[in-house]
């Protein structure tokens, strides 16, 4: 079997949570990852730093079949499953503890081609049994151009 070729690319990531119909906070984030592409599965990686004082989360977006999974590794821990119309419950783990977590997914999508592509978010997110904020998230991602 062959290796799979990873692909570099630039990332352009906004993600904005509302509370009670009131936007809140907005994130604008722009990195470099890389990009594997399989039969079945697109995968996306890169780091992203919340804060400066913490080494910066490792985030993993698998899509697969209209289901998008995404994880964090670090200093906060979570796996997130987005398919629409679904609820998916799990852990938020934090250094001061961890909290259930659960979403609801209203809009789950994904588009690539040969310059890049866009996955494109909003869920719901419950954190400790209490509604906590809806989340829009936007990634665009381009290919870069070979030297």
């Amino acid at each position: 079997m062959a290796a799979i070729k990873s692909i570099p690319i630039l990332i352009s990531l906004d993600a904005q949570s509302n509370t009670e119909g009131q936007p809140e906070d907005t994130m604008r984030l722009i990195t470099t990852g890389e990009l594997f592409e399989k039969q079945d599965e697109t995968v996306i990686r890169y780091e992203e730093s919340i804060d400066e004082n913490e080494p910066p989360q490792k985030i993993e977006v698998v899509v697969r079949d209209n289901v998008i999974t995404m994880s964090r590794k670090g200093v906060y821990d979570a796996n997130m499953v987005f398919q629409k119309g679904q609820r998916y419950e799990s852990q938020y783990h934090t250094p001061y503890g961890d909290l259930d977590m659960a979403l609801y997914c209203t809009r789950a999508t994904f588009s690539i081609d040969k310059e890049g592509g866009e996955i494109s978010l909003q869920y719901q997110l419950d954190l400790g049994g209490q509604f906590a904020a809806v989340h829009e998230m936007h990634l665009h991602f381009m290919r870069k151009k070979e030297a």
